[in-house]
């Protein structure tokens, strides 16, 4: 098997909790503080992407034939529902762009450029949302306060905010912390905070024996004692089950990013692999795991653990094993095929969902960089990274492929 090369600006951390304004940590956006944008209201657009020519654009085979769009997104965008929504950089800001997965750009919305944090999760009767961060009017010292607005994320609507933020986001979701005097980063207590009415939720603080794990899709995950438990927007029990096996209480966490297509989480710590969970239901999916991810064409379950991958079925049987000769990196899967990355030699490796079996699904009579999958819908529209763009692979097929030169 031929060995190909990824781009070294492949994004090999998937969960970036960044923030907005001098709390983020992270690097400024210039000399002096963000300032709030002129115009921050989203503005529906309705309008086809700029489409993409399939010659242009190094795809795996299956996707070869469907429209490719390019929203102009320069970091990868999070998906819910079949909308896609990411930000590109322009000169003094940022600007979302949620994209349908039939390459429809639905609207688009402003921010400062510090203001890279942004969640997708559901609000009432479960719409789905999203919570843009954005900055206050700047008070005397120069800054402004971090705040965040909810909107409906088909029609841009207003659904609640601007709100004060407790703090920069610090787990999965409308999860927040405020940091603290103490050195490396440490955070205070995190907060997290209803989709619904964007009102506090629960606050850390308050809990005698447990920590705040993440939000997901309007369910709270959380610690108590042992056990692992989930709590619905009004504060009820979900469902509870113990913490995988190893994983201590003060130290359990939710590694990688959490598919809304499937709510399969890594519950784990920072040193041990921990356990698959289904955050709908508090079922086991796997043990022994490091990511995961879904095949909804073929329903596997791909579950990576160090050197090792699986592919399960729905009933938790093995359909099969790859063992590779470095620890691998777990992007996603798709469309009969799961991609992984081995981060020492920046290498990709592609494995068939169905089988087990390294492949290679470019066209191996074209060069050029790789367009590698990113993203999937649960409709296997997908967001892949060529270079430093980002671009839809949407679910319309295209009429006229094959017949341009």
């Amino acid at each position: 098997m031929r060995r190909r090369s990824v781009l070294a600006a492949l994004p090999l951390g998937l969960l970036g909790l960044s923030a907005c304004g001098p709390d983020g940590g992270g690097e400024p956006a210039g000399p002096a503080p963000a300032a709030p944008v002129e115009h921050p209201e989203p503005v529906q657009v309705g309008e086809l992407a700029e489409v993409v020519e399939y010659t242009e654009v190094r795809l795996p085979l299956e996707m070869t034939p469907m429209v490719v769009v390019d929203p102009g997104w320069t970091a990868v965008p999070l998906q819910l529902d079949g909308i896609f929504l990411g930000y590109r950089e322009e000169d003094d800001h940022l600007r979302f762009l949620a994209v349908d997965q039939d390459g429809t750009v639905l609207w688009r919305a402003d921010r400062p450029l510090s203001c890279t944090g942004y969640v997708l999760t559901r609000g009432a009767q479960q719409a789905p949302i999203a919570v843009l961060a954005d900055l206050a009017a700047p008070e005397q010292d120069g800054t402004g306060a971090m705040t965040l607005t909810a909107y409906d994320l088909r029609t841009a609507e207003p659904l609640w905010g601007p709100v004060g933020a407790p703090g920069p986001q610090a787990a999965p979701g409308l999860v927040y912390a405020a940091p603290t005097a103490q050195a490396m980063g440490e955070r205070g207590p995190r907060t997290a905070l209803s989709g619904v009415t964007g009102e506090v939720l629960l606050d850390e603080a308050d809990l005698a024996d447990g920590r705040i794990l993440g939000e997901h899709l309007g369910a709270l995950l959380r610690t108590e004692g042992s056990e692992l438990l989930a709590s619905g927007a009004a504060g009820e029990e979900l469902w509870r089950c113990p913490l995988p096996a190893g994983v201590a209480p003060d130290r359990a966490r939710v590694r990688g990013t959490v598919d809304p297509t499937t709510s399969f989480a890594v519950i784990g710590d920072q040193d041990s692999p921990g356990a698959v969970i289904g955050l709908a239901d508090g079922r086991v999916i796997a043990e022994d795991a490091d990511a995961v991810a879904r095949d909804h064409v073929l329903e596997i379950t791909v579950v990576v653990s160090g050197t090792t991958v699986r592919g399960l079925e729905d009933d938790g049987t093995e359909k099969w094993t790859h063992d590779d000769p470095e620890p691998l990196q777990l992007l996603c899967a798709g469309e009969r095929l799961a991609y992984a990355v081995r981060p020492e030699e920046g290498t990709l490796v592609v494995l068939d969902t169905n089988h087990g079996l390294m492949v290679h699904p470019y066209d191996v009579d074209r060069t050029g960089p790789l367009a590698v999958p990113q993203v999937f819908s649960a409709d296997t529209a997908a967001a892949v990274r060529l270079e430093e763009q980002y671009f839809v692979v949407t679910t319309e097929f295209d009429e006229d492929f094959g017949l341009r030169e």
